[in-house]
């Protein structure tokens, strides 16, 4: 068969480096993210061609969604039954402390995964990201004045149509449609693009200092109101989370804690139009700074 095979991506300032059996076609959003520099991998997906079904020695932890959770001694194990061969087996991914992390696929489907393939759901992305102190958030993202603005809501709030607006009226760039990388440095908090964008499929390696997070609600009058700790329950509603792990949940929870403290967080009540993407620019940015 040939190989390894691999393949560098980065975003977020993290590099995450796929060992594959042979060579594979990258769908867009790796393709977009793709890494040749020499700099070595913080993360590495090893993939193992299954010739028979995994079988976890422990039990059960979670179900959800698509996914089996198992805890074990090397890492966190999810199994993706529905994605096999029709004879047992699995899609999975180990994801371990360590960072060299497993994915695995049916030795019998390779080929039609090769051709196909997609990976963004199967590498345990939240956990990859609290390794580096990050975490994704349902959000839009632009960059204008070099700066970062989120808006964040659930499916039909109308972020996508924000960010949208800013693009056609202050020429911002769009970095993400509809996952924003958020990640603690030294400096403070800063948002990124991600292999993640929903049905945008706007993704982008560039990133940069959050100035403000807005939360997007349809409303007939356009306003803006400063949010405080009731931001918080919005916040982590919108993100993704382990629920069943508590060690993941208290670190994600404190990031969010973090972020609040150091970035400005607004209501945003808005129609889609030009006067609403004018009111959140002056607030973050004062009128003098309109492009």
């Amino acid at each position: 068969m040939g190989g390894p095979y691999r393949y560098k991506i980065r975003f977020s300032g993290i590099v995450v480096e796929f060992i594959l059996p042979t060579p594979i076609q990258p769908p867009d959003n790796m393709e977009l993210l793709r890494c040749d520099s020499p700099v070595p991998a913080q993360d590495t997906y090893t993939l193992r061609l299954l010739e028979r079904p995994l079988r976890p020695r422990k039990l059960m932890v979670s179900s959800h969604g698509e996914a089996r959770i198992f805890h074990t001694s090397k890492g966190w194990l999810h199994i993706y039954p529905a994605l096999g061969d029709g004879n047992g087996c699995q899609v999975a991914c180990l994801f371990c402390p360590n960072g060299k992390h497993t994915i695995y696929y049916p030795a019998s489907r390779w080929e039609e995964y090769s051709e196909v393939w997609r990976f963004a759901h199967l590498i345990c992305g939240e956990r990859l990201l609290l390794r580096h102190n990050a975490f994704l958030l349902h959000s839009s993202l632009v960059r204008l004045h070099g700066k970062a603005v989120l808006f964040c809501g659930a499916s039909g709030a109308g972020k996508s149509t924000q960010a949208s607006l800013w693009q056609e009226h202050l020429g911002a760039e769009i970095l993400n449609g509809d996952r924003t990388v958020i990640q603690r440095r030294k400096d403070g908090f800063w948002g990124s693009g991600s292999p993640w964008s929903g049905t945008s499929g706007i993704y982008s390696p560039e990133e940069a200092p959050i100035a403000g997070i807005f939360l997007v609600e349809k409303a007939p009058e356009n306003r803006v109101e400063k949010l405080g700790f009731p931001a918080f329950s919005t916040l982590l509603s919108q993100t993704i989370v382990n629920s069943w792990d508590p060690e993941f949940m208290d670190a994600v929870t404190g990031l969010i804690a973090d972020v609040m403290d150091t970035v400005p967080i607004y209501r945003l009540y808005c129609r889609p139009c030009k006067e609403a993407v004018l009111l959140v620019h002056d607030t973050l940015f004062g009128k003098e700074n309109a492009p």
